[in-house]
């Protein structure tokens, strides 16, 4: 009995001391909003940038006071084609915020902003608010605003908003912005291609135009939920994010749902040298007369590369005969079917001939009979446009070759560039 006293009066010790030394889980504290003082709008924002670097440029603005901007999320992080940054707009504009880490916000949040410690800068001429601690400095006021892009015309969308030439820099309409284009397709070089590479995690430019010909850039991240999805063929809408890459325009997409374009023929076949390859897929180069040769080329800000050709060489001209050969095609069971392809040129010489033959077995094209295509040539001044398209009904049988015959002289040569060659069945 006396034991069993012992072992109660040890066991009330016990328990009285772990009691007593066992810690007390308290709530957090709730977190404490940014600083509140001044407000600042985005527009103001952009001037400020524009102040500042507009004479000393290469160099990064700071804020430090506390002072604050409020917008809506326009663009967040769901889809993976933004990672660690969303876009925010005001009354006055929008603009791209860049964060330390990622997560947290979305489409229709509206947020203030405490700017002291943040950076001001740009990259590659879009303005960006750079570096924010997303949990010291952004302060979630509320949640669900519907967010409606604006309705713009690709014409609107390239005109020059804010020239600066003291620091050659180009900024554009709705830079940062949500907007909607109507009545755009995607170029043969991207249709029925993916978005971006899916494997190797590698972001993507495709080019985007409209009927009058202006194009801009879709640019999207090898992370992003669509990265293996197929760019569609048809025409219709999409709604994008406005960015700037120097002086091109760089749209990058919300979600896969946002673009709208209806199901439309796909190119029968596509040589867009974007493998930055002249030969790749059956292509070779033949000389007829001197050694100057196609190469690939993404000179003058081109998103892609593209074939391109010239006879001036160490400071002269070269006379010479170059011929880029296509594989042979067999157009047989073809309906309709249509040659189309992108040229650009500058200098003068002679032009640039668009050939066909269904006798070329290989070797030097002087061993077959060829016909020239006429087709849309380019107006000079490097500027790409369309060969328009080119019926090839006549040549519904195996063995058609496609080529492009570049000359030169010793006292005269143009600049010659090529890209896109699309075969189409309509």
């Amino acid at each position: 009995m006396k034991r069993l006293t012992i072992f109660y009066c040890i066991l009330i010790v016990s328990t009285v001391l772990f009691t007593s030394c066992k810690k007390k889980f308290e709530e957090p504290e709730p977190k404490t909003p940014p600083a509140v003082s001044g407000y600042i709008t985005i527009d103001s924002i952009i001037k400020r940038y524009n102040t500042y670097y507009g004479v000393p440029p290469n160099k990064v603005y700071k804020f430090t006071d506390d002072v604050n901007v409020t917008g809506i999320v326009t663009a967040d992080e769901v889809s993976g084609n933004l990672y660690k940054s969303i876009f925010i707009k005001d009354a006055t504009g929008g603009i791209k915020l860049n964060f330390t880490y990622a997560g947290g916000l979305y489409v229709g949040d509206s947020i203030r902003v405490n700017l002291k410690g943040v950076k001001l800068n740009d990259y590659g001429k879009q303005i960006q608010l750079d570096s924010i601690d997303l949990e010291k400095s952004v302060y979630k006021i509320s949640s669900g605003t519907i967010v409606k892009p604006r309705k713009v015309t690709m014409n609107e969308l390239k005109n020059i908003n804010v020239a600066i030439s003291t620091s050659l820099i180009t900024q554009y309409f709705y830079q940062n912005e949500l907007i909607q284009l109507d009545s755009v397709e995607f170029d043969n070089g991207a249709k029925n291609f993916t978005y971006a590479d899916a494997v190797g995690k590698g972001s993507v430019s495709h080019v985007l135009f409209n009927t009058d010909g202006a194009k801009v850039i879709v640019r999207t991240s090898g992370y992003a939920n669509f990265a293996g999805a197929l760019v569609p063929c048809g025409k219709g809408s999409i709604v994008a994010i406005v960015g700037q890459y120097n002086g091109a325009i760089q749209l990058t997409i919300r979600q896969l749902n946002e673009v709208k374009i209806s199901s439309g023929i796909c190119p029968v076949y596509v040589k867009n040298f974007n493998d930055n390859s002249i030969t790749n897929g059956g292509w070779k180069t033949q000389n007829v007369l001197g050694n100057i040769n196609w190469v690939t080329s993404n000179a003058g800000g081109a998103p892609n590369y593209y074939a391109a050709i010239s006879n001036y060489v160490s400071s002269s001209n070269q006379a010479c005969e170059t011929w880029l050969i296509s594989p042979p095609f067999n157009l047989t069971n073809n309906f309709n079917p249509m040659l189309n392809f992108e040229n650009a040129y500058n200098y003068n010489g002679p032009a640039l001939q668009a050939m066909i033959s269904t006798n070329y077995n290989g070797g030097l094209p002087t061993t077959a009979t060829w016909t020239p295509l006429n087709y849309t040539a380019s107006p000079g001044g490097f500027a790409f446009v369309s060969s328009g398209n080119i019926s090839l009904s006549a040549y519904k049988t195996n063995n058609v070759t496609i080529a492009f015959k570049y000359t030169g002289t010793g006292s005269s040569g143009s600049t010659w560039e090529l890209d896109n060659i699309a075969i189409l069945d309509y």
